[in-house]
């Protein structure tokens, strides 16, 4: 199973487009961590691979992040991570 950001270079099937989004909520004494989204990446990896894996895939590739920092009024911030890729399979693992 693997996840990149680019294409690869040798055949594969395409088994369709996924996507998740995760979030994490900063309290006022977590502002400093606004640009804090590791945790949010390796969240979004693990969710992809689980999609693809529910697809029967080999993996994603094209995989582009999209991270957004979200206020609510005086409240929390959020920081919010869209992922997302497609999903393929080698020609030789068809069944």
């Amino acid at each position: 199973m693997f996840l990149t950001t680019g294409d690869i270079d040798r055949s594969y099937v395409i088994l369709g487009i996924i996507n998740t989004t995760v979030k994490k909520s900063l309290r006022a004494d977590e502002i400093d961590q606004v640009d804090d989204f590791d945790d949010l990446f390796t969240a979004a990896k693990t969710k992809l691979l689980d999609k693809a894996i529910g697809k029967n895939g080999a993996g994603v590739i094209q995989v582009r992040f999209v991270p957004q920092v979200v206020e609510v009024g005086a409240g929390p911030k959020y920081l919010l991570l869209h992922a997302y890729g497609t999903a393929v399979k080698f020609p030789h693992q068809i069944k």
